[in-house]
């Protein structure tokens, strides 16, 4: 499949020229980079990760010990005793590994959401250099305006047009550049939604450089949905089936109870001999609660992570084969435009212009024809950007990177 963008400029200012605001160029492969890294999802996921870790330091955590101090009137004047926690039939050690299931969890969720991340500055960024490339189109049809206004302005002073020629003109060249200037400020408003992704302050002025590095043509179809399985959205959701099942591993645990070891002396009793040292243990008797709840809890969210993997593999099934039958309809509509569409109304307008400067043909048939050129250079700059939209979404449903 041959998919080329043409050769529009791609260096397109970014505000009107009453602004004067110098901007930035950024190009596609800076955008989704920086996304990656400062989008304010994938800062947020980094700190779950921070918080993830710190629960797998508490959950390995045993209990402190207790002291009591104790003093009677009669007895002994002085009772001390310490119980010891003892963990030891794996309620810790289920714990902590439930926690570092959870820290696998996290982990896999920051590249997931960095997944997002560069799906929606491609998208941003690819919206900010169509709206570059069709303010420029416009300015180009205001300057055709413009020309053409002076063209039946001279006519007219000639004697070899009527006035309604510099009337309709007029006209026509107050239309071109009120759309000129509306483009203007739709990349105004493209450059601050691409901001956002990018760590940029508000009110950054930024311009689209270059073009997509999308290769001319994707992987085979085989190749993009075996992808799914390893996306890393699919990658989390499995993790978080593990997590579940550890959770759940964990909760059956700590039905058991914890052994504490108790040690207390009982000195200065001057009706005992001595001092006196009891040993013993204690133990929580499961009598009201026997974790039932919390079992059960950790058991529904096992399932519903399990229904989670099979849901998101259905989404990103169906969003691949979407996504796939768009980039090749708009390739289709993008070569038709390129190829044939344009450079044919590009010669008509020409032709035409030649012809009405010769008084050969009226006003009328000039606008239509400029106007049929500018709707043509501006389907070709939306079919463009339709297409690498396209191949953003195969690219984010496949888990994969498909920019050079």
């Amino acid at each position: 499949m041959h998919m080329r963008w043409t050769a529009l400029a791609v260096t397109v200012v970014a505000a009107g020229p009453a602004r004067g605001d110098e901007t930035r160029p950024i190009t596609f492969a800076e955008a989704r980079a920086a996304a990656e890294r400062l989008a304010p999802d994938v800062l947020q996921a980094e700190r779950r990760e921070g918080v993830a870790e710190a629960d797998v330091r508490v959950a390995g955590t045993w209990p402190n010990p207790t002291l009591t101090v104790e003093s009677a009137t009669i007895t002994a004047h002085l009772i001390t005793a310490v119980s010891v926690p003892l963990p030891i039939f794996g309620q810790v050690s289920t714990q902590e590994d439930a926690s570092r299931a959870a820290l696998r969890v996290a982990r896999l969720d920051t590249a997931a959401s960095r997944n997002d991340a560069r799906w929606a500055a491609t998208v941003a960024w690819i919206d900010l250099r169509e709206a570059g490339e069709r303010a420029r189109v416009l300015a180009d049809a205001a300057a055709d305006a413009a020309r053409t206004a002076e063209v039946a302005g001279r006519r007219f002073d000639a004697g070899s047009a009527p006035r309604i020629d510099v009337v309709r003109a007029a006209a026509d060249r107050a239309r071109a550049r009120s759309e000129a200037d509306s483009a203007d400020a739709a990349v105004r408003a493209a450059a601050a939604r691409l901001a956002a992704f990018l760590g940029e302050p508000a009110g950054t002025a930024l311009r689209g450089a270059g073009a997509p590095d999308y290769p001319r043509d994707l992987p085979a179809r085989p190749a993009l949905a075996a992808g799914v399985d390893e996306h890393p959205a699919i990658r989390r959701d499995r993790a978080a089936v593990d997590a579940a099942e550890a959770r759940v591993r964990a909760e059956r645990r700590q039905r058991i109870p914890v052994v504490a070891a108790q040690v207390s002396v009982s000195a200065f009793d001057p009706t005992q001999p001595g001092t006196d040292v009891v040993f013993g243990v204690s133990l929580e008797v499961p009598l009201f609660n026997f974790r039932g709840g919390a079992v059960a809890r950790a058991r529904a969210d096992e399932a519903l992570a399990r229904t989670t993997v099979d849901a998101e593999r259905r989404r990103l099934a169906s969003q691949l084969d979407d996504a796939i039958e768009r980039a090749g309809g708009a390739a289709a509509r993008m070569r038709a435009l390129a190829e044939e569409v344009v450079p044919g109304m590009t010669e008509a307008r020409r032709m035409t212009e030649d012809a009405y400067r010769d008084g050969r043909v009226d006003l009328t048939r000039l606008l239509e024809a400029q106007r049929a050129l500018n709707d043509a250079r501006a389907a070709l700059v939306e079919a463009e950007a339709v297409w690498a939209r396209a191949v953003a979404d195969v690219e984010r449903a496949a888990g994969g990177r498909y920019a050079r």
